[in-house]
């Protein structure tokens, strides 16, 4: 770890390393995904899921995916601003896979399937929630339930 609590997957899962890097460092490193950093108290996942300009992809679906594989847990996880991955992946504009894929496995905990824990998903007024089009679409639907 670096002296603010990043593993090297960490790193790769904030700037964008190519997947087979990541690949290399889970392979290597697997408990690296149960790892928080120091200053925002965030796992890798959600290093991915926070990821803003000057990355043109958040959260790719493969890396997601793969993160999700070695600790699906990490889907619970939250920052020390409350945030869960995917709480990050809707501020940062995450694609509909990548978000879809977050929350089913978020839905896939029996206490997230509450109305109170699906209405905690909703931005609060005044956060900086950048839905993209079809994920605004998607929490519509879900909130509407």
């Amino acid at each position: 770890k670096n002296e603010d609590g990043n593993t090297p997957l960490h790193l790769a899962c904030q700037f964008g390393a190519p997947l087979e890097v990541m690949f290399s460092l889970l392979q290597v490193w697997p408990d690296a995904t149960k790892e928080k950093d120091l200053i925002h108290g965030r796992t890798p996942l959600q290093k991915s899921c926070c990821r803003r300009v000057p990355w043109e992809v958040v959260a790719p679906l493969e890396e997601v995916a793969a993160l999700l594989q070695v600790w699906p847990d990490a889907v619970k996880e939250k920052d020390r601003r409350g945030y869960s991955p995917l709480h990050c992946a809707c501020r940062s504009r995450a694609s509909l896979q990548a978000t879809t894929l977050l929350l089913n496995t978020w839905l896939g905990y029996k206490e997230n399937t509450t109305k109170s824990q699906i209405m905690a998903l909703q931005p609060l007024q005044g956060e900086d929630f950048y839905f993209t089009g079809d994920v605004e679409v998607l929490f519509s639907h879900l909130f509407a339930l």
